[in-house]
């Protein structure tokens, strides 16, 4: 198992309030699904396969495909290791972000029979989840530049990034970084999840995401429901 730790953080002060971006609504498409397993590191090959049923998602900025967890432990921090695979059950489910505009064209998945590197899964009946603008979310990937192999290089990233969404954050904890397989090579990801967000920028940070490939799952945040299960203040705390 891949234990992702809260080894590096960031906090600061809530600055001023500001306007959120006008953007268009997004949501989740939902779709139960039936399968028995898939490989862990299958971000490229859904990717893939949704893509060929659906290929105006590369033209849809917003939309994103996430990847597909099995059962948790640790409040969702403990994942299988990226060589392992992920063991389907009746509650597993298929994640589609889509600007809610794109659903009734996004349906053209439901009955469809994906090859996940050799494992075989059904795409069945889908419904509309709308975002919640919780004010801690989590991204299980975020895409890392190679160049910075560090957690403070990549929380010094993902601040410039957020700037770019006009959010500043004041705390975030980033986890241990994975490298999943694609064509171009090997891929660094890590977690990152952030806490203390205005309901205004959780929404903007869900609906535009973080950092590329949105749809290899990177970037995608969730509502997580509190920070204090995964963090304990120490007194190495960054301004």
């Amino acid at each position: 198992m891949t234990t992702i730790m809260a080894t590096s953080n960031y906090w600061r002060e809530a600055p001023p309030q500001v306007t959120a971006p006008d953007i268009d609504p997004v949501v989740d498409l939902v779709f139960d699904i039936r399968g028995r397993q898939i490989p862990a590191d299958h971000a490229w090959p859904l990717s893939e396969a949704i893509t060929q049923v659906l290929p105006w998602l590369a033209q849809q900025k917003q939309a994103g495909i996430h990847l597909i967890h099995g059962a948790q432990s640790s409040n969702g921090w403990q994942q299988p290791a990226d060589d392992g695979t992920i063991e389907l059950s009746a509650r597993t489910r298929f994640v589609l972000r889509i600007p809610a505009a794109s659903v009734d064209a996004a349906r053209a998945l439901t009955g469809q029979t994906l090859d996940i590197s050799g494992y075989s899964i059904d795409l069945l009946q889908a419904r509309v989840r709308a975002l919640l603008p919780l004010t801690t979310v989590l991204a299980r990937h975020v895409r890392a530049d190679d160049s910075s192999d560090t957690e403070s290089a990549f929380l010094e990233d993902a601040v410039n990034w957020l700037s770019d969404l006009s959010i500043t954050p004041r705390k975030m904890l980033c986890g241990r970084a994975h490298r999943l397989n694609a064509p171009q090579g090997a891929i660094l990801t890590r977690s990152l999840l952030l806490a203390e967000l205005t309901p205004g920028e959780s929404a903007t940070l869900q609906q535009q995401g973080l950092g590329q490939g949105r749809l290899m799952g990177f970037g995608l945040f969730m509502p997580y429901k509190s920070i204090d299960a995964v963090y304990k203040p120490r007194p190495n705390i960054s301004d």
